[in-house]
């Protein structure tokens, strides 16, 4: 498990899933700070787009921030958090809506750990990063991307006091549209999937 990175596409069940990984991890005799991946670990997108929860917002948020605590404490390449905007765009929303709505439920988490007081928030921004589906407009979703770097890094600047630039990095991956997808005439996929990792990468994306 020290030669890859992997990611859970897990809500509820993620500070579960987390531990499985790191007890393998430990019976793979790899030191739990060279463990690297990334949780979903968004439940607040499970109410509004999905229905896929398993307690009460506020547990889940706590159990959210205990998370975070404790990858930013004991380890330190695993994103502890990739906060899903994907699921709100096939449930109808539009590009602006997504970024809207993903950047409203990182401040809610983000803000839950501040509030608790034991963190700042240059010791766990690194380990915030963020999920988003690509459509077929492609401008659109270009300006999707970069308005969100900027909101992002200003808000983790001006609202939380970050000190470090890397606090600030708007850290996504994304996948094609799955709603742009139909069974009928899949080979115009191949142009759908080909122009929206285009329109990704001129936005920022990472992965």
């Amino acid at each position: 498990l020290d030669r890859l990175s992997t990611s859970w596409t897990t809500n509820g069940t993620a500070a579960i899933l987390l531990a499985f990984y790191i007890a393998v991890g430990k019976k793979q005799q790899v030191p739990i700070g060279k463990l690297r991946g990334t949780i979903q670990n968004d439940i607040l997108k499970e109410y509004i787009a999905r229905g896929t929860w398993i307690w009460p917002p506020d547990p889940s948020i706590r159990l959210i921030v205990d998370t975070i605590e404790f990858c930013a404490e004991h380890v330190p390449r695993y994103n502890a958090i990739s906060v899903a905007g994907a699921h709100f765009r096939d449930a109808g929303c539009t590009a602006a809506q997504e970024m809207a709505f993903t950047l409203s439920d990182a401040v809610t988490y983000v803000d839950a750990v501040i509030e608790r007081g034991r963190m700042t928030i240059d010791e766990f921004a690194p380990q915030v990063s963020f999920f988003f589906y690509t459509h077929n407009d492609f401008f659109e979703e270009i300006a999707k991307y970069r308005a969100g770097r900027r909101r992002w890094a200003r808000l983790v600047k001006e609202r939380w006091g970050a000190k470090n630039d890397s606090s600030c990095l708007f850290r996504t991956g994304c996948v094609a549209g799955g709603s742009t997808l139909q069974a009928p005439q899949a080979h115009n996929h191949n142009v759908g999937v080909a122009y929206q990792p285009m329109a990704s990468e001129l936005g920022g994306v990472q992965a």
